[in-house]
């Protein structure tokens, strides 16, 4: 399964819960300032790189609200329709279950040693009532190879962890590399045939 058209992936900006470092998950809050001027920069940054080659692009995004909004400040930039992108399911974050809306300190007051677990798990552990990540990465594969059917150049916006696993499939990573991967909100990523270029957003002010 390797891409033969660039797949551009886009993470939401931040929001209020990322500054106060709770997980989200299906759950959601609203962009902040910052991340509202992120998602400005990632659309300026996107439309000279889609300038570059100018051709038919499919918009897919998370039907999430933060990335919502991220996708609707990113498609002024691009001059595109509310109706030219498409919500996929498939695209949200990971599931947090129970643990959604708390932060780790506060996770680990009734599971002191889910992280070192989940480090030591990553792609079979659960959150209680959540989803693993083995889960996640079966419907990102999926909806991977229906992009790389399509033979279309692809804009995604999505989320840390969902991002990540599909650039980890695109890079042929395992769980725990995939774990580690960086997930920006001041940059994006160009995948293709198995390989990825971080694209930077410039000023946030400019």
């Amino acid at each position: 399964m390797r891409l033969q058209a660039p797949l551009y992936l886009l993470r939401h900006g931040e929001t209020a819960w990322n500054t106060e470092r709770r997980m989200q998950g299906r759950k959601d809050s609203a962009l902040t300032e910052r991340g509202r001027a992120q998602a400005l920069a990632m659309g300026r940054t996107l439309k000279a790189e889609l300038a570059r080659a100018p051709g038919p692009t499919l918009f897919l995004r998370s039907p999430l609200g933060r990335v919502r909004e991220t996708s609707e400040i990113v498609g002024r930039e691009l001059g595109l329709a509310a109706s030219d992108w498409r919500d996929d399911p498939r695209l949200a974050e990971l599931g947090y279950g129970d643990w959604e809306g708390f932060s780790w300190p506060e996770i680990e007051v009734t599971h002191p040693t889910a992280l070192a677990d989940w480090r030591a798990d990553p792609h079979g552990y659960c959150p209680p009532g959540g989803e693993t990540h083995a889960e996640l990465r079966q419907r990102s594969e999926q909806l991977l190879a229906e992009v790389v059917a399509t033979g279309q150049r692809t804009v995604i916006v999505g989320h840390g962890v969902s991002g990540a696993v599909l650039r980890g499939i695109n890079l042929g990573l395992d769980a725990r590399a995939m774990f580690v991967l960086e997930k920006p909100q001041d940059a994006f990523f160009r995948l293709l045939a198995g390989v990825e270029e971080r694209i930077a957003c410039g000023d946030l002010d400019g």
